[in-house]
């Protein structure tokens, strides 16, 4: 049995600092552990919880690391659950584990803990979890999947990298004037950067697209708390942008969260350039990875039912799919959890709509 690693609920002046504190996390820190992520979720019903670990590590006597991860909390008919999005990541997950289990036992009413450790998806993995007590659940977050590049070999080893065609791209859109600009968080940009999103799929916008209002909620928490930013491109001098792509900066990694563009370009490459130039100011700001937010699984990159299909032809000229551990349950109330799993989650959800983060 593995020493359990500490684990509390963080004090006031912690979560005053918490975007500074997931920095230090093993992992970096992330978007959806952020401060403006927690605040934006509580648009769906579920509150947040900020918890600090003190996990031993392993093979180095005395030696602890410090995790600050965020738990969603949301409520059911049977009780209460957790949700750690894309955490918490230890560098040895057994007593974070322990530690987890230990303290959520003492939370009443708590079914389960749903965690997320933000590690590269291998069968060894999931297996070291599993023995550990765990559920394995399904895939929760588009990043499950994704294209993550490596901030920190410098802008001349990383625009190397890219396919032929974007570096193409970029260099065509950059001579022929297209232009970037980072307008300020105004109603207005909130607007122009909405309608871009709904030229997709015929004035639908993008599969598993929010309501607006979600938009609004999620662009105005991160641009107020300063870990979010929007990027316009101009191919005339109308004022009216092409295309337009906002990034959030929180943590270590730069996250490119949504797109658009107008069909009717007069320059080709902008999209292209938008993320390049979102790059270059990701690596000044001594950024270390930049996620491109979403692809499908390895095994259904050329499935063009796939809802991400389209988007990944254009991600994977930056680079390769990374794919990262699914969500595993921390099951506390076991014939409660059987009994919502079995029978009360479908009837439940068909009629009280929300987010369905107890999957």
């Amino acid at each position: 049995m593995p020493i359990a690693a500490s684990v509390r609920r963080a004090d006031p002046s912690e979560i005053a600092e918490w975007d500074a504190r997931i920095e230090a996390n093993p992992d970096g820190g992330h978007m959806v552990q952020s401060l403006a992520f927690a605040e934006t979720k509580r648009f769906d019903g579920l509150e947040p919880v900020f918890l600090v670990i003190d996990a031993p590590v392993a093979g180095a006597e005395g030696a602890t690391e410090r995790i600050h991860a965020l738990a969603l909390e949301g409520k059911v008919s049977l009780g209460r659950y957790w949700y750690l999005p894309m955490g918490p990541t230890a560098t040895d997950m057994a007593p974070v584990v322990e530690g987890l289990r230990a303290f959520a036992q003492g939370e009443d009413g708590l079914l389960v803990v749903k965690i997320e450790p933000h590690l590269e998806r291998t069968p060894e993995r999931i297996n070291e979890l599993v023995a550990l007590g765990l559920e394995q659940s399904r895939d929760m977050q588009v990043m499950t999947h994704t294209v993550v590049l490596d901030l920190a070999q410098g802008e001349e080893e990383l625009f190397a990298s890219f396919s032929q065609m974007i570096r193409r791209q970029v260099r065509g859109a950059t001579k022929k004037g297209y232009r970037v600009e980072r307008p300020e968080p105004t109603q207005l940009t909130f607007d122009r950067m909405h309608a871009m999103m709904l030229t997709v799929a015929g004035g639908k916008g993008m599969a598993g697209m929010r309501e607006r209002a979600y938009y609004d909620e999620f662009w105005g928490a991160f641009t107020a708390n300063g870990t979010g930013r929007f990027y316009f491109g101009y191919d005339d001098d109308s004022g009216d942008p092409q295309a337009g792509i906002f990034v959030t900066t929180a943590g270590r990694t730069v996250v490119y969260k949504d797109g658009g563009s107008r069909p009717d370009r007069k320059i080709n490459g902008g999209s292209a350039l938008l993320l390049w130039t979102a790059m270059q100011d990701a690596i000044a700001d001594g950024k270390l990875a930049f996620d491109l937010a979403g692809t499908p699984p390895p095994d259904r990159v050329d499935d063009p039912t796939h809802p991400f299909h389209g988007l990944a032809q254009f991600k994977l000229r930056f680079g390769p799919i990374s794919s990262f551990l699914p969500s595993f349950d921390l099951v506390l109330q076991p014939m409660r959890h059987r009994l919502w799993e079995r029978v009360v989650r479908r009837i439940e959800w068909r009629i009280k709509k929300g987010p369905d983060t107890l999957r």
